[in-house]
């Protein structure tokens, strides 16, 4: 069989998100889509970070209102741009992997195990029983997964382990990528069979760690599709010119969903639709996570996505009661609070999240391909300044990846000394005297140098009391050639006004320097096809200087995204960053059987992530969200929010 498209020639137990979204479990209303990145939109907290709840003024009211009482007609929640594929293929691969695609087909997968919130606990979906070691079988490592019985397609037809093998075979044939390069991880996996209806036995080249049998993103977190409709998709798409162009650019409608809801309909520039699966083998359920108790459903029949242009009128429909919950990967805008807290029919929360968002270099294109360039353009972006004075302290600066509202990985002391490394806390002149420093021991020069000038002294490369910085022009590399203009792709400020804000800032700071970097506000959509654009061997073409997004990180249980992002070959690592120091790393994280000693490896890529450069982390934002009173949830309090599970579609109910 035909190998994934290539990843490290390690041996690589797991690997994460990203975009671009997050390992697919039972997406219902309360179960994280665990899955690697989500492309382009973030949720994080790292060094340093704000207090769980920023703003006292923002939480739920002081009357509870009463416990939800019933089933509700349609739920409706706001959207703020268009899905793009409707195909479940597509979304966990490059093509598809965006938040706002997730947000309506998510809730319709599932897997055999899951990651269920807000306890973050490593539960059975499709499996009957809880995940059992792997054992040697000569040269090999086995393991078996056992199906339920009782689980069914929404068109009656039984979920099988053909289904999963399905599955698995596709996803190797086609070298799909991004999430599914996790799922499969085909240079450790060696095959995946189906023994009876119910028995899926693995088989994997060397002992699995933690992050590809356990809670990471491998075969027991892969989200699982239905043979029987997607067989002759498949095999039209085998015998195509581009087999996997083909089958992610199918038409998903029509599938058959094992999970809480079905997927219907899209209209682009107008709305997104799916229904209850009334075949959903968990409706009335009683589930407990994180001291939660509640009830599966769905309740609701139908649930439509209208898609607003502007949070303004998402939130006036909102106080209307035309829609109960607002789907933001960002959150909602400060500026509504007020108008949400001041009405007794809204409500609205803060959580911390589990994402970032940062600024990306193309390492296979100078000068973004030189450390020094990458070095100097880093200590000049002054991240307090932005998040304080420009932006109003609502977000806040990241130095590391891994979010602080991950308690049980996070390090602070390790963090710490990433942001001391980056010059956290430095002022504007100590930043550019850096910044010259560096471009200047590298061999860099200018047509007209920055630097510092007054009574007396003609130039200094420092500054000093008296001298006033002057800008430079005309930054020339170490071989002689002026630097040419460097595009940088960034949200609009329609979009995420706080990535528009950092872009034009770095913008501004590096042509101060002399460094040549345009900031181009670009739709979100158009971002994420550029920069994950693939060539038709399936690799990243990486046609880009730079750019800025977001992830969201997925699994938070056993967090995957450094192989992902940044592995040789990752599944979303359109950089091109390679490293052999960082590779072993991610080697050793995949092989651990030992979540300690996991921790420890996690940051030391974290450090070399800090150093190398393949993106700088910018800041993030707690998540403030809305919804309508009319409807009620089983909990409120979750790492990212209700809008990482999707607005709780399987469990939310009329109050």
């Amino acid at each position: 069989m035909q190998a994934m498209r290539k990843k490290a020639s390690f041996v690589r137990l797991f690997a994460l998100i990203a975009v671009l979204s997050l390992v697919a479990a039972a997406c219902t209303g309360d179960t994280a889509d665990p899955t690697t990145t989500t492309a382009g939109d973030p949720d994080a907290t790292t060094a340093p970070a704000p207090d769980p709840d920023p703003d006292p003024d923002t939480t739920e009211p002081d009357e509870t209102p009463p416990p939800a009482t019933g089933d509700l007609d349609t739920y409706t929640l706001g959207i703020f741009q268009d899905m793009t594929t409707d195909n479940l293929w597509s979304y966990y691969d490059t093509s598809g992997s965006t938040v706002w695609n997730g947000y309506v087909l998510q809730p319709s997968a599932r897997s055999p195990y899951t990651v269920q919130l807000p306890g973050l606990e490593l539960v059975p979906d499709l499996a009957a029983g809880e995940l059992e070691p792997t054992v040697q079988d000569g040269d090999v490592w086995v393991g078996e997964i056992t199906l339920r019985d009782d689980v069914v397609w929404s068109d009656g037809e039984p979920v099988t382990a053909s289904d999963v093998a399905f599955t698995w075979e596709t996803a190797v044939e086609f070298q799909l990528a991004a999430n599914w390069a996790d799922f499969v991880d085909a240079d450790v996996v060696d095959s995946v069979e189906a023994v009876d209806d119910t028995t899926v036995r693995v088989t994997f080249n060397t002992e699995p760690g933690l992050g590809l049998w356990g809670p990471g993103n491998g075969v027991p977190l892969m989200p699982v599709m239905p043979e029987h409709f997607w067989a002759d998709v498949v095999e039209e798409a085998r015998a195509s010119d581009d087999p996997a162009t083909t089958l992610v650019a199918a038409s998903g409608e029509g599938a058959p969903a094992s999970g809480a809801t079905i997927f219907a309909e899209r209209q682009e520039g107008s709305f997104a639709a799916s229904v209850a699966n009334d075949t959903y083998s968990d409706a009335g359920v009683t589930r407990e996570s994180g001291g939660v108790t509640w009830t599966e459903g769905p309740f609701a029949d139908n649930f439509n996505f209208p898609l607003y242009g502007g949070q303004e009128a998402a939130v006036l429909a909102l106080a209307n009661g035309e829609v109960e919950f607002l789907l933001n990967p960002l959150g909602m805008q400060r500026g509504f609070q007020d108008q949400v807290l001041g009405n007794d029919d809204l409500t609205a929360i803060v959580n911390q999240v589990n994402g970032f968002r940062f600024v990306a270099f193309n390492h296979s294109r100078a000068p973004m391909s030189d450390s020094a360039f990458r070095d100097a353009v880093a200590v000049l972006i002054n991240k307090e300044f932005v998040t304080e004075s420009l932006l109003q302290d609502i977000p806040y600066p990241l130095y590391a990846i891994l979010p602080e509202g991950n308690a049980a990985w996070y390090d602070e002391v390790a963090a710490a000394e990433i942001a001391e490394s980056q010059l956290a806390g430095a002022d504007d002149d100590t930043r550019r005297a850096e910044a010259i420093r560096i471009l200047t021991e590298a061999g860099y020069d200018w047509a007209t140098p920055p630097g510092w000038s007054g009574e007396g002294v003609d130039y200094s490369a420092t500054p000093a009391e008296g001298l006033t910085f002057s800008p430079g022009e005309g930054l020339i590399d170490p071989d002689g050639n002026t630097v040419e203009q460097i595009d940088m792709l960034t949200p609009t400020a329609s979009y995420d006004p706080f990535r528009a804000t950092f872009g034009n800032y770095i913008s501004g700071v590096a042509i101060e320097m002399g460094i040549p970097i345009l900031s181009l506000p670009t739709d979100f959509n158009k971002i994420v096809a550029d920069v994950f654009a693939t060539d038709d061997d399936n690799q990243y073409t990486s046609d880009f200087d730079m750019f800025i997004l977001g992830y969201s990180l997925g699994n938070a249980a056993f967090p995957s995204f450094h192989g992902a992002f940044f592995g040789t070959g990752g599944g979303s690592n359109n950089t091109q960053y390679s490293s052999e120091e960082y590779d072993a790393l991610v080697a050793a994280y995949d092989a651990t059987q030992d979540l300690d000693e996991a921790r420890e490896i996690l940051w030391e890529m974290e450090r070399l992530i800090a150093r190398d450069k393949p993106h700088i982390p910018l800041f993030d934002t707690p998540i403030l969200e809305f919804y309508n009173n009319s409807v009620d949830f089983p909990f409120t309090e979750t790492l990212s929010g209700l809008q990482f599970i999707n607005g709780a579609q399987g469990t939310v109910a009329a109050r």
